[in-house]
């Protein structure tokens, strides 16, 4: 397929894992299958992709809006958006920004459980001048 041929659709094909993907490109009726990888660097760039895999399944369909003309949608340009979030700055930047994220979220969890005058103690809940306790099981 050249690299300025026009796409009907991506197709990520996906583990059963959830985890990797098989990139299979569709123009024409023909597919090729184009690379393969981690899903999670491709996710952080794909909101329509995240939103699809928050459904469900084993494929993420990536295509252009029915009745709008795509003349960027080409190999090319997926070739080029593969080897941009493929690179390692990239990569380590989402896994920088991951991170950020799961401490901000934290911190807002604590932040709430403090604002409603919970307090984490062993074995149990502080709220508001009594203990609750929950065994553990």
């Amino acid at each position: 397929m050249r690299p300025n041929a026009r796409l009907d659709s991506v197709v990520f094909q996906l583990t059963p894992t959830r985890t990797r993907f098989d990139l299979v490109l569709i123009a024409n009726g023909r597919k090729e299958k184009f690379a393969s990888g981690l899903l999670k660097p491709f996710l952080a760039h794909l909101k329509v992709a995240q939103d699809q895999i928050a459904k469900g399944g084993y494929s993420i369909t990536l295509e252009p809006s029915s009745g709008f003309d795509a003349p960027w949608f080409t190999r090319g340009t997926v070739e080029r958006f593969v080897r941009f979030v493929s690179t390692p700055e990239v990569l380590e930047r989402v896994t920088t920004l991951e991170s950020e994220i799961l401490q901000l979220e934290d911190a807002i969890a604590i932040q709430s459980n403090d604002n409603l005058g919970l307090k984490s103690v062993s074995g149990g809940l502080y709220l508001a001048g009594c203990c609750l306790y929950f065994p553990e099981r």
